[in-house]
């Protein structure tokens, strides 16, 4: 190896360019498989396409793009979407919703045959499907109409004979996990209603199946309450038998009813009591676990943000550790093949998400499928993210720990000048219940590589650490998030990782909130701020936001006793609008024109109160792009946009 080259952190040279991260890498957003046939179908989100999701097979004879030219497989169902495909084990057909019509749709990639379902509305939107395991004809959605000003969900069956679709369950404000019984004769589902989100409070559903066009039959609560306990990823075992994840104990544990009983039982694995074996469920679909056989779970957890793989034997209450290194496995992640195999969507410390082939049997011949990015990198580039946990030496409430990932800068072709400490950039996740993971990302590696500390606040309120902490943040949204995020700050300057006179703070969406707040709280932290299409208006943000979290915001930011009056005032005393003359360092709004979630006006009034108070402010807007980025161009000029920022407040140069 030659000398490392002296030069200042932030300075360094990294092969990880926006070109890379925008034009050569993949979003993996979903799996499934037809079991009879062995073939595995996944979802690419593909930057490069203007943002389209494509529908990839993958069988014996290599991988094919296995959508229709022009389709693009997204679902916007709740806005976030999530189960936009599924494959029928009867036939091997794949029923999909396309972005562009809402319509959907039966497509046979052998014949190339395609068949509309649906009569297309484009106020009608569909996901989360279930095909019936003998008549494939029948389609368990959920649907969301908009056809008037207030949304309607609902739990339907799609005849795809008839292009018919028959309401089975209404009247609950959402829905989600619809499946039929492995006989086809009972089904299953999820709902709740406001003000709880999916992980503060739902029911699990169950009732019998008779026939098509009778209603359902016997329909009985079987778990859940509203405001207590969540349940999540209903899934019916091979035997009949029928799982789910509910947090009664303060963890997201595993539970099963036997077929025939009504009888819920605990799935009890000693050291593995704090452990959660799911994640808020912002997107439909999720699948983190899958039965293999009648006594078999594959199931990844989650402890301190981190997720392993595990084998669960459910007669011994038993597990194994196969010994694979992925640290992040959420989301629509996991499918079964056979007995013995699955495939997974994860990361690992070191290498970014990819599809991975498994055999129980033989694990350490698990295969990769498909990579998000093959850059050719090599992997001593990387930065490997350190759990940190931290006293809180900020905010109010001072008591117990609160957590982050730390990734120090790292490349083998420079060194620093002697003595110096690097930049910090402190990333908030957006959520804000939600959490970061230590699997890898290349967006953090951008970042690392050149030279910039980087720590990734898993602050009060976030998932990965159980319940307690996630209400945490109930009434104390912009006050204990930031004070975690500035405690961090703290901890990493008085252990002298991190130059306390550059520190910058980034995020989007509620991370975006966090760093306008962050900014008007703290203001003497921070050097820079760069906010993702992020809340500046708090009243404005719960009255013009979507159905699904128009009520979310409420428990966040008052107690249940909160007069109306009182709610006025703690309105403005967290909208960084009304407090804009607080912020010292420069900030840079990044936002997209079609967002529903949080609307462009927010960035918009944002930027005028700060220029109207003297303030140092950027503003830039990305035509066609939502909440989030997805076409290629935008997400490289969002990269060299940010780069530029902090060359500006932290280099200073």
């Amino acid at each position: 190896m030659s000398e490392r080259q002296s030069a200042a952190f932030g300075t360094w040279k990294s092969p990880i360019t926006s070109e890379l991260l925008s034009a050569k890498r993949i979003n993996l957003q979903g799996v499934a498989v037809h079991e009879a046939s062995g073939n595995i179908y996944f979802l690419e989100g593909r930057p490069v396409e203007d943002g389209r999701s494509c529908i990839v097979r993958y069988s014996k004879t290599g991988s094919k793009d296995a959508l229709p030219r022009g389709s693009n497989a997204i679902s916007t169902v709740h806005e976030y979407g999530g189960g936009s495909f599924t494959v029928s084990q009867k036939d091997g057909t794949l029923v999909f919703t396309d972005w562009h019509t809402r319509g959907v749709f039966r497509y046979s990639l052998d014949s190339g045959e395609i068949h509309p379902l649906v009569h297309a509305d484009p106020d009608v939107r569909f996901a989360d499907f279930h095909v019936h395991p003998t008549n494939p004809d029948l389609i368990l959605a959920i649907k969301e109409d908009h056809h008037s000003s207030v949304v309607q969900n609902s739990l339907v069956v799609i005849d795809g004979a008839t292009q018919k679709v028959q309401t089975i369950a209404e009247g609950a404000d959402f829905y989600a996990h619809p499946q039929f019984s492995p006989d086809g004769q009972q089904l299953c589902w999820t709902q709740w209603n406001h003000p709880d989100m999916p992980w503060t409070g739902t029911e699990l559903y169950t009732a019998s199946w008779l026939r098509h066009g009778a209603p359902l039959y016997s329909a009985t609560g079987v778990a859940g309450k509203a405001g207590v306990e969540s349940i999540n990823q209903p899934r019916w075992g091979l035997d009949g038998s029928l799982f789910f994840v509910g947090d009664q104990t303060g963890y997201w544990q595993l539970y099963q009813i036997k077929k025939g009983t009504h009888e819920v039982k605990a799935i009890k694995l000693e050291g593995l009591e704090d452990a959660e074996f799911a994640g808020p469920e912002w997107r439909l679909a999720s699948c983190t676990y899958v039965p293999l056989d009648a006594n078999t779970l594959a199931a990844a957890y989650t402890k301190n943000a981190s997720n392993r793989l595990i084998i669960i034997d459910i007669t011994k209450n038993s597990y194994s550790d196969p010994g694979l290194p992925f640290n992040d496995i959420r989301n629509e992640a996991m499918a079964r093949i056979s007995d013995t195999k699955l495939v997974v969507i994860g990361s690992t410390a070191t290498a970014p998400d990819a599809l991975y082939l498994i055999d129980i049997k033989h694990p350490s011949e698990s295969k990769v499928l498909k990579s998000s990015a093959d850059l050719g990198i090599p992997t001593s580039l990387y930065s490997e993210a350190e759990h940190i946990s931290f006293p809180r030496v900020y905010g109010d409430k001072k008591d117990g720990l609160a957590h982050a990932l730390y990734l120090p800068p790292k490349n083998l072709e420079y060194k620093a000048p002697e003595g110096a400490l690097p930049p910090l950039v402190v990333h908030l996740h957006g959520g804000p219940t939600a959490h970061e993971a230590p699997g890898l990302s290349l967006m953090s590696q951008y970042w690392t590589s050149r030279g910039y500390a980087l720590a990734d606040v898993n602050y009060a309120g976030s998932s990965g650490y159980g319940r307690a902490y996630r209400d945490r943040l109930n009434g104390q949204w912009g006050i204990a998030d930031v004070a975690d995020a500035a405690s961090c700050v703290a901890h990493l300057v008085s252990t002298s990782r991190v130059d306390p006179s550059r520190v910058g703070i980034t995020g989007g969406s509620a991370g975006g909130y966090g760093v306008l707040q962050a900014l008007c709280v703290y203001p003497d932290i921070w050097a820079g701020g760069v906010s993702l299409y992020g809340i500046s208006g708090l009243k404005a943000f719960t009255e013009d936001t979507h159905k699904f979290e128009s009520h979310y915001g409420f428990a966040l930011i008052f107690d249940r006793s909160t007069s109306e009056e009182e709610k006025e005032k703690i309105y403005q005393e967290r909208s960084p609008y009304y407090h804009a003359d607080n912020i010292k360092a420069p900030i840079l709004l990044l936002q997209g024109t079609e967002d529903k979630v949080v609307p462009p006006s927010q960035a918009r009034d944002m930027e005028r109160t700060i220029k109207d108070k003297g303030g140092d402010v950027e503003v830039v807007i990305f035509e066609g792009e939502g909440h989030g980025f997805r076409q290629g161009k935008n997400v490289k000029r969002a990269i060299e946009e940010e780069e530029r920022w902090w060359v500006k407040t932290l280099l200073r140069t």
